[in-house]
């Protein structure tokens, strides 16, 4: 109930500046009248949005999101600009309601709740959910949370997961949940001995983990039958089918043509990964991600 009455708060502020745009409008008529798609990507969670050593904003978001601008230039014929703005897990949706932003791409779990402002893409990724933590720290099973203080990224799933938890009396004494902006700030908090653990994804947790200058003091834990499997997909504007249309197609465009594959392989691959981990493409990861998208999808451009 937090969290909800949290996103309604930002959402009626939001709302207050939104961007002028005709009546009825698609996404589409609106990239095809300004020749701009504008993109919201995070800025604190590596390997998908952050920036790096020479303070360059990149991630996997950024990269996939470039490659699917490609592809809609090309089915628009047109020149269209690419504008990354960066999101917050508080920012995200209301960015889009309000017609600041195209699309998102980046760590958002797709969920019945937030689908009542917004709409998703098909999947793009999916995860597990996991604990980060000190080496040593005496958690061996989920219920070992139980009046740990952690952290978590206001507004996620995982913040509302623990609260509910808690409430129900299935962990006990209930965790002391403390949200944070970001990943980063969260793991930092950690280190410096303000909060035990961390709760996210396991993706971006072996990120984090990769960052630190001795990521083997550190460790991630899976707990995927207490947190999940979790689909991650395209933050899109709601009931705009023909825009929805278009970033499914060149998705799965880029699925079918080996691009996808390339740019994963790119940061998670066995090889020299730029996430700093290998995160292979599984079978369970292949059927969710790769067998959404028909063969004929490759025709998508001609």
């Amino acid at each position: 109930m937090k969290s909800k009455c949290r996103l309604a708060i930002v959402l009626c502020v939001t709302l207050l500046a939104m961007p002028v745009m005709s009546l009825g409008e698609s996404r589409i008529d609106k990239i095809k009248r300004t020749k701009k798609l504008d993109a919201g990507a995070r800025e604190g969670i590596p390997p998908f949005g952050f920036y790096d050593e020479k303070g360059q904003w990149v991630g996997w978001c950024m990269d996939l999101t470039r490659a699917l601008h490609k592809v809609i230039v090309k089915k628009l014929g047109m020149d269209i600009e690419l504008v990354f703005k960066p999101v917050t897990p508080q920012t995200r949706i209301p960015l889009i309601v309000n017609g600041t932003l195209d699309l998102v791409l980046e760590s958002a779990t797709q969920s019945v709740d937030r689908e009542g402002p917004v709409d998703f893409s098909l999947p793009n990724k999916a995860s597990l959910g996991s604990v980060l933590m000190r080496k040593g720290t005496p958690i061996i099973n989920f219920k070992d949370l139980a009046g740990k203080r952690a952290g978590v990224t206001a507004g996620s799933t995982y913040e509302r997961f623990l609260v509910e938890q808690g409430k129900k009396g299935l962990i006990n004494p209930p965790p002391v949940v403390v949200t944070f902006n970001e990943d980063a700030a969260s793991f930092l908090a950690m280190q410096q001995g303000k909060i035990d653990v961390h709760v996210t994804s396991d993706l971006y947790n072996y990120g984090l983990r990769a960052k630190v200058p001795r990521p083997e003091e550190w460790e991630v834990k899976v707990f995927a039958e207490e947190l999940g499997f979790q689909t991650q997909g395209i933050i899109l504007p709601k009931n705009d089918s023909d825009w929805r249309d278009m970033v499914n197609h060149s998705q799965c465009y880029l699925i079918r043509t080996g691009e996808y594959k390339k740019i994963w392989d790119d940061w998670f691959g066995p090889k020299n990964p730029k996430a700093g981990y290998a995160y292979p493409i599984t079978e369970p990861f292949k059927t969710l991600v790769y067998w959404q998208c028909w063969d004929d999808t490759k025709d998508f451009i001609k």
